[in-house]
């Protein structure tokens, strides 16, 4: 932790994390104020209004309305449009959620969350606690606020960060806060499902309900049966055995880099979603750096464009970037 001599902004959501967050400030900063970032036109929630009031620490309300519904909302639903599977928590801490209490700081003043992952000089690393480190999801901030930013939980358990704010008699929401945010509904226009020989085989409601890898709300087929792929051209739903799912390959655009290596080829770790491990994998920049091709050292299993891959070596991430595409063992359709 900085020195007490420090000032702190803590963006504050009324769970347990970052009320952890905001008492563990309180103890250790000279000066203490709280943010909530409104995504919604609500006011905060009463839990992080009684946790500042208890503390002693002011709590501002930034309206974040029309910026989370055009930079989350709105672009979410056009990659769904277009058969992608986009990341809103990782996308929200990048363009809202750190990006909007980073403008609002004040000098010397650092910016806590309570996210579980490490940022030490320069460099953003996995949390203690394997089970909630939250370093993928922060892949996509750009340097400039991580360089301001403060995470009093990088060391902690999640289990110990609870105890002690229920030790503390501060209340909090206990819902986890990724399921607050962002609920998307199924808008597509329904479509054929068809085989990997491109055979129909029965309706789909509309591309933006499914994702690679998903089994549920296929109906019933013989044996079972896994969605491959997105065709937003043909408005078709792919689907197939679980051993269609594997590719070998997938691109990542846009790469936010965090520590670049100083080559165009290297190995590293590759994380393609938040709850899979991160497999060794061979990567080829481009001439501008500013995406990249990844080969899996083993095949991984529903890779999903627009999804966040994550780079790192170690627990130290080198960047992420979003998956744009990928090569498996599938058929060509093009019927």
């Amino acid at each position: 932790m900085p020195e007490s001599s420090h000032k702190a902004l803590v963006c504050l959501s009324g769970g347990v994390d970052s009320t952890a967050a905001l008492l563990r400030c309180s103890r250790q900063f000279a000066r203490v104020r709280a943010v909530y970032v409104d995504t919604a036109g609500k006011d905060a929630p009463e839990q992080a209004g009684e946790s500042c009031e208890k503390l002693g620490i002011e709590l501002t309300v930034a309206d974040a309305v029309d910026v989370f519904n055009k930079e989350i909302r709105d672009f979410s639903r056009r990659v769904y449009s277009r058969g992608r599977t986009p990341n809103p928590c990782a996308l929200c801490n990048a363009k809202v959620k750190l990006a909007v209490p980073f403008s609002m700081l004040q000098t010397n003043e650092l910016l806590v969350t309570g996210h579980y992952a490490k940022y030490e000089s320069g460099i953003l690393k996995r949390g203690s606690d394997p089970s909630k480190d939250q370093s993928y999801f922060l892949s996509l901030v750009p340097r400039k606020i991580l360089d301001r930013c403060c995470f009093p939980l990088a060391e902690s358990m999640k289990a110990d960060a609870r105890e002690e704010v229920l030790k503390e008699g501060l209340p909090f929401i206990t819902r986890e806060s990724q399921d607050l945010c962002f609920q998307r509904g199924i808008t597509g226009i329904p479509g054929n499902i068809v085989n990997t020989d491109g055979k129909i085989i029965g309706r789909h409601n509309g591309l933006d309900g499914y994702t690679p890898g998903q089994r549920k709300g296929l109906g019933a087929h013989s044996g079972r049966k896994f969605v491959i792929e997105l065709d937003p051209q043909h408005n078709r739903l792919i689907i197939g055995d679980e051993k269609n799912l594997y590719s070998e390959h997938c691109i990542l655009n846009n790469i936010n880099w965090l520590k670049k290596p100083g080559e165009n080829r290297f190995s590293c770790l590759v994380q393609i979603r938040y709850r899979k491990p991160a497999t060794l994998s061979d990567v080829t920049l481009s001439e501008d750096g500013w995406s990249a091709e990844i080969e899996f050292h083993d095949p991984q299993k529903a890779v999903a464009p627009g999804q966040v891959g994550a780079m790192f070596q170690a627990d130290n991430v080198l960047g992420g970037g979003i998956i744009d595409r990928y090569e498996g063992d599938l058929k060509c359709l093009t019927e």
